[in-house]
């Protein structure tokens, strides 16, 4: 038994809707989203209400938004308001408001609890064991510290890309000193936060639409060659570059930056002075990008209390099996065979992998027919397109890339595939790829004709790996596929590969 939930994000920039399936054990799914850019940062009178006529505005996206969850099978539906209305001195009122036009409860997320769910949608989708967090909204600015996976600290600052560009960006462009300006007021906001200057040189993970704007504008100048946001890393000149330069250019000219979409072009100003500020405040390391955050958090947070067990699991695995639950038809037994021949076979010939290497076992052993959800024709293929395309949390996006090739593994087109990716790929990872994907052949190989395979014995010497196949009948069809994986497993490995039989008594 399956049941879908709701998520409305009334956010200070922009209204948002996603619904996830949820199976009986925990493993879930994205089945739809929408968005609304309702900027009600912008509808916050001087004394800090939003009239209803104001509301009134954003009424029927909100029953749009019931109409499809409802036409979803949507059993329950959880709302929660941001900055924009938690910091309306009529925030009561609004509530009231949406209630009695749409009947929704429409929950006033704190600032500090917008930190911490921001989190949880980060620390189910990003294996980082310490870090910051900025989300950078529409009216307000969050900032969380985790240490070993664990919340530590939040606070919020009232300054989002909105209310900051309606308060300063009056102009066609920006002058220097109405950045220097604005930059002073950050941080005269964040001044007595002790424990913003107590964890220097840890990664700042970004939330929020500024941060994907200027990622795709940083992987657009540097034709980047995998098509995936999520996990993507950023170094301080990558946005000092745009901080240097985008806030005194005209509007005209500024909204041709290649990448930037027209409805940040405004925006984009304050969202990367408050970025890069807070950046070299924190002294971080790099940039890391999140597409999860304050929605997802919202999400998780009863699923723990509901799946405990399944929640409790690192991140590849829980994302592992979310994807088997869905888009795989093969028996879960079947790929547990191949990842224990895989890792039988990786520690015979290189010893105990590294964490990478048995990272990357695991997400091949398990991922590698998915694509036969697509079409068995080329199905390795379509795994590949799948995995690249889409990704997968818990890998990052060299160890995307590589399993994506090791699972498509083929001795002519995968060199041809790695000249693909030259800007993410290390020098000892065409080794690896060619290496472990001739394990993967070899490990299907094995079990290709079903159960005449029994057992297999490992032995391996200087120049040699040799299989004793302990068999209940005659093995024909994975003695064939043996013969092809052959050649690819002595050029990787530079050794020589032999295998004997043994029939079981009751053949």
């Amino acid at each position: 038994m399956n049941h879908r939930i709701g998520i409305i994000d009334i956010g200070s920039n922009s209204i948002r809707l996603v619904i996830y399936e949820v199976l009986h054990s925990g493993e879930h799914r994205v089945l739809h989203e929408k968005k609304y850019a309702a900027r009600l940062s912008q509808k916050v009178s001087p004394d800090g209400i939003i009239t209803k006529e104001n509301i009134d505005t954003i009424i029927p996206v909100l029953l749009s938004y019931q109409d499809i969850c409802s036409e979803y099978g949507v059993l329950h539906i959880r709302a929660a308001a941001t900055a924009a209305i938690r910091n309306a001195t009529n925030s009561e009122e609004i509530t009231g408001w949406i209630r009695s036009a749409t009947g929704l409860t429409v929950e006033l997320i704190s600032g500090e609890d917008e930190g911490r769910l921001g989190f949880l949608g980060v620390r189910e989708s990003i294996p980082l064991h310490d870090g910051y967090i900025i989300d950078i909204g529409g009216g307000s600015t969050e900032i969380t510290l985790f240490l070993n996976r664990e919340y530590r600290a939040s606070l919020s600052i009232p300054y989002g890309a909105v209310n900051s560009h309606a308060r300063y960006g009056a102009a066609d462009y920006w002058r220097s000193e109405t950045v220097q300006g604005f930059k002073h007021s950050i941080l005269a906001a964040l001044k007595d936060a002790d424990w913003l200057h107590a964890h220097p040189n840890l990664p700042l993970v970004g939330l929020g639409g500024t941060v994907r704007a200027l990622a795709k504008m940083v992987q657009k100048r540097q034709a980047y060659s995998l098509p995936l946001m999520h996990g993507y890393w950023m170094d301080k000149d990558d946005i000092q570059s745009f901080y240097d330069t985008l806030p005194y250019i005209p509007y005209d000219q500024r909204k041709k930056t290649p990448g930037l979409s027209k409805d940040r072009t405004d925006l984009i100003i304050p969202g990367v002075i408050l970025l890069q500020t807070i950046f070299e405040l924190l002294r971080s390391t790099h940039y890391v990008v999140s597409g999860a955050g304050l929605r997802d958090g919202l999400f998780y947070e009863p699923l723990h209390r509901q799946f405990p067990q399944f929640m409790n699991q690192d991140v590849l695995s829980k994302s592992v099996q979310n994807v088997l639950a869905y888009d795989s038809f093969t028996p879960q037994e079947d790929l547990d065979y191949i990842y224990s021949l895989m890792k039988m076979l990786h520690n015979t010939l290189a010893g105990q992998g590294q964490t990478q290497d048995q990272r990357l076992i695991y997400a091949v052993s398990m991922l590698h027919r998915i694509g036969e959800r697509v079409h068995h024709h080329r199905a390795s293929s379509h795994s590949l397109y799948w995995l690249m395309n889409k990704g997968m949390w818990g890998l990052n996006h060299r160890e995307t890339v590589i399993s994506a090739l090791i699972i498509d593994y083929h001795k002519n087109r995968t060199p041809k595939q790695i000249e693909d990716h030259p800007d993410i790929l290390a020098p000892g990872d065409v080794e690896k790829i060619h290496q472990v994907g001739s394990l993967l052949k070899l490990a299907r190989a094995l079990h290709s004709g079903g159960k005449a395979i029994l057992s297999v014995d490992m032995k391996k010497t200087d120049d040699s790996l040799h299989l004793q196949l302990n068999c209940s009948r005659e093995p024909s069809v994975e003695l064939f596929e043996l013969s092809e994986a052959k050649k690819d497993v002595e050029k990787a490995w530079k050794l020589s590969l032999k295998w004997s039989l043994s029939l079981s008594s009751t053949f």
